[in-house]
């Protein structure tokens, strides 16, 4: 059972994410807060393993809430939830630890996947927040244009000139996972994409982060997103 809190200051919106939450009984809503503050004393009387945050909220917004959420419990997993794309509020969401930013008008599918996704100990981010990310980095790398085509990873692997110098360390097969967890993949996808299993993707991120001495896909992904774009 995955225990969930809300957190948002808009009772509809509240009223519409408890409404999804009930449709699958993998999870349950265990309380439900009404700005930052909220949170962290509700989290201090009950234990949770994913929050539904809100990036605006009263005296807290979300932004500072997942900072001061994962100090205190650095287990518990923070979805974003919002209607904004503005970088500047993904950047700092990420920066503190969030994992996973979607928004408000994703389908119902959508949020449950996304709750189950990061419980699990994975990253998801919507693809237009992705594109988001890609754009805003490329732009302060040096003024790439948010037009640009994305990096396609065989065509990145085979053209070994294309490879930073920063990643020669990693192997052929490694570069190219890295390319795709760039691109906001999950495991999953990777694996069907480059025709292995879910359990081999995993071993080859555990190696990727292991030689860049990176914790987490999040470090990766924008790491990744730099260095390509230099």
């Amino acid at each position: 059972m995955i225990r969930i809190i809300i957190a948002d200051d808009q009772p509809i919106i509240r009223h519409g994410l408890r409404y999804v939450i009930g449709l699958d009984s993998e999870l349950k809503l265990i309380e439900e807060a009404v700005d930052g503050i909220d949170l962290i004393d509700k989290m201090e009387q009950q234990s949770c393993d994913v929050i539904l945050m809100d990036i605006r909220m009263p005296r807290m917004d979300g932004v500072e809430a997942t900072l001061q959420a994962k100090k205190k419990y650095p287990d518990v997993k923070v979805l974003i939830l919002t209607t904004f794309e503005d970088e500047e509020y993904i950047f700092h969401a990420l920066e503190n630890g969030a994992d996973g930013y979607l928004l408000k008008d994703s389908d119902p599918d959508e949020l449950i996947h996304a709750i189950k996704t990061i419980a699990k100990g994975g990253m998801l981010l919507h693809p237009r927040v992705t594109e988001t990310v890609v754009s805003a980095l490329r732009l302060n790398k040096g003024g790439i244009g948010a037009d640009e085509p994305d990096v396609n990873p065989r065509e990145t692997t085979e053209n070994s000139g294309k490879r930073p110098e920063v990643l020669q360390e990693l192997t052929s097969r490694e570069f190219e996972i890295a390319c795709m967890v760039m691109q906001g993949y999950t495991n999953r996808e990777i694996a069907s994409k480059v025709f292995v299993s879910e359990g081999t993707v995993k071993n080859h991120v555990t190696k990727i982060l292991d030689k860049l001495g990176m914790e987490n896909r999040k470090q990766l992904m924008v790491y990744m997103t730099k260095v390509m774009d230099n």
